[in-house]
Parts: structure tokens; sequence; C-alpha cells
């Protein structure tokens, strides 16, 4: 390759071959846009078969437990089995939370007035005894209670518009069972497709270059699983946690509230951030006193996840210090939204992995460590004595 990019331009083909290239670069640049558009069509079309790949790569992991500890090593069944929970994991939650969300918009609603009545009397007695001048923030509280009334008849004069639109979202149908469809295939063919994928970089690429690809595979994988697998294990731990303590502690909302902390528990650092404001806020409305001790039963939860579960879960599977940690959270989070944080820390753990790799092989192909120090072993030998000199 290199012998290549310094060859000069000799014979009509080199250049015939430059002339095409630059063409090519200049018709790249000037029909920037619509290339880009035409690429997002595509990964609108191929976006199913994205789904399909992240679905069953997530799925793998509870057949290949279900097929090594209840079938004897057999695929088949564990593939249903791991369906099966799937589904019933999700009608549950829809049934835990669902009811509770709309319980939570109702109790707020019937308490609104009350609510507004009580923050009337504060600002009132505020404004007697300090003189301050309220009146702005009384006629708000006056206009709140009748705008959040109309807010809720628009929503319900709404629902049929929107169950209409649901009803005719074809294309979302198609792409879930494209998506379901092409998981249970991958799962059902894994080592057919993985016995091709391996068949196909033999015979592009030498042993040593295919042997590395194959490697670089294996350790993002083990990352990946690793890193997803201990979050998911973790998540539920939490929202296990939280509905437990918040049951004991009467408070209103539990499962809506457990299930929120558990699924945003799986976004590190913010996740718990992310899922606690809301689920404050929810419980401010039923209960100002209530919201408090939630406040406080959130902070001990995740003090007690963060310094005793979560290490002993997840572990040293990325292998990346808590600023790099942030780092990558925050560009996965700016590239690619929510999915993005949660999958841009193990994406860059990898990256890491690899650098690090690089880093270690050119230091020890230069006989130093770290400091620049000779590495143990590799420092020269003092010469014994001068050559010819006497015996």
């Amino acid at each position: 390759m290199k012998k290549w990019m310094s060859r000069h331009p000799e014979t009509v083909a080199d250049w015939l071959f430059l002339i095409a290239a630059g063409v090519a670069v200049y018709f790249l640049f000037d029909h920037l846009p619509d290339i880009g558009g035409a690429v997002g069509k595509v990964i609108g079309i191929l976006s199913p078969f994205a789904g399909a790949i992240v679905l069953a790569y997530l799925l793998d992991m509870p057949t290949r437990f279900f097929a090594k500890k209840l079938f004897k090593g057999k695929r088949g069944p564990a593939i249903v089995l791991s369906y099966l929970c799937a589904i019933l994991l999700i009608v549950l939650l829809v049934s835990l939370v669902v009811p509770q969300l709309v319980a939570s918009v109702q109790m707020f609603a019937n308490n609104l007035p009350a609510y507004v009545a009580n923050l009337q009397s504060l600002l009132a007695s505020l404004q007697e005894e300090y003189g301050l001048n309220l009146t702005a923030a009384n006629e708000l509280l006056a206009d709140s209670s009748e705008m959040f009334n109309k807010v809720l008849d628009t929503l319900a004069s709404a629902m049929p518009t929107v169950a209409s639109y649901a009803a005719n979202a074809m294309d979302s149908v198609v792409a879930l069972f494209t998506a379901v469809a092409g998981s249970i295939y991958m799962l059902a063919s894994k080592d057919s497709l993985l016995h091709n994928l391996r068949a196909m970089l033999h015979a592009l690429f030498p042993p040593r270059l295919t042997k590395s690809i194959l490697g670089v595979f294996a350790m993002a994988n083990n990352t990946f699983s690793s890193y997803i697998g201990g979050q998911l294990v973790d998540a539920l731990l939490v929202g296990i946690e939280t509905f437990v303590l918040m049951t004991i502690f009467g408070l209103d909302f539990a499962p809506l509230i457990a299930v929120l902390v558990g699924v945003t528990n799986v976004i590190p650092i913010f996740g718990p951030f992310i899922g606690a404001v809301p689920s404050a806020i929810i419980l401010l409305f039923a209960d100002p006193i209530q919201a408090v001790w939630f406040v406080i039963l959130i902070l001990v939860i995740q003090q007690v996840d963060g310094n005793f579960i979560a290490p002993r879960i997840v572990g040293n599977a990325i292998g990346l210090s808590g600023l790099w940690v942030l780092m990558a959270i925050m560009l996965g989070g700016d590239l690619f939204g929510l999915p993005g944080m949660v999958i841009g820390v193990p994406l860059f753990g990898v990256i890491y992995a690899l650098l690090r790799e690089l880093v270690d092989a050119g230091l020890k192909s230069r006989g130093i460590d770290a400091e620049g120090n000779p590495l143990p072993g590799d420092e020269p030998q003092p010469k014994s004595g001068r050559p010819g000199a006497a015996r």
C-alpha cells in the first residue's frame, strides 16, 4: 500500500485513474446533501434489521443461560422461553405503569384546587407579613386551575384522533414484525451465521489479520455482554428495592415509580437523576411529605447501589475511569440520544482497550515501558573487554 501511494503516474491508465478519482471526489462533494438523504433513506429502510440485531443480541444472553441450565444445550426451546419471558415482562410493566400513570394524573387533577388554595394562602400571608407585591403570582394561580382543566378536556377530545393514528400506523407494525422475525432467525441460526462470517474473513484477509479481527470481535462481545447484562440486573435490583421500600413506608405510586427508577438506572451516572426527578414531582402532587421521604429513600438506595451492589455486578467490565465514562455518556447522548447514553460506555470501553493494546505493542516493540525506561532484560549488556585483549 505504501509503495502504491508513493508511486508517480507514468502510464495512460495511471492518469485515467487519477482523473476518474478526481471526478468521483468532485461528484461526491457536489451531491453531498443528496447522498446524505439517500443514506438516511437506506438507514430508515434497514432500521428494522438494526432493531433485529439489538433484540437478538439482548435475548441471546437468556437464551444461552436457558439452553445451558434447562435444555442440555438445545437452543430451540431456550429461544421460545426467552421470548415468552420478554413478552411477560413487557405485559407486566405495562399493566403496572399505565393504571398508575392514569391514577396519578387523576389525583393531580382532583387535588389541583386544594394545591392552588394552599399556595394562594401562602402568598397572601407572605404579602401581608413582608409587604411583597405578589398580585401577578395570584392571578397566575387563579388561571392555572382553569388552564389545566382545558388541557385535560383537549387531551380527552384528542384521544379518538390519536387512537385512529395509532391504528393506521402500519409502518411501525411492519417494522416491529420485521425486527422480531429477524431476531428469531438470528438466534436460531447463530452458529451458521458466525461460521459464515469467519469463513468470509478467512477468504478475504491473511490469517494473521483475520485472527486480529476475530479477537477484536470477541473482546467487543465480552465487553458489551458483561456491561449490558450487569446493568440490566442492577436496574432490576434497584427497581425491586425502590418498590419494597416505598411499600414499607406507605408511599403512593410504588409500582409506577419503581419501574421508572429501575428503567432509567440502565443509564450510568445520569440515570438515577433522570428517574428520580419526575418521580419526586409525581409524589409532590400527591403529598409533599411523601416527596421528601422519597428523596431520602432514593438517596439511600443510590448510595447502597453505587458503593456495594453495582461494583460487584458490573465489576471491571469496561475498565474506564469516571471521567471517561462521563465523556462517553455525553458524546453518545449527543450523537444518538438516549440509546447512545447506554451503548456509549461499552463502545468507548472497546475503543479504549484497542488503543491500550496498540500503545502496549508500540512500547514493547521499542523495548521501553510507559515512562521510557528499558524493559527488564532489554538493557544493553556491558562489554567484557577490548577485542584482542591478553588471554
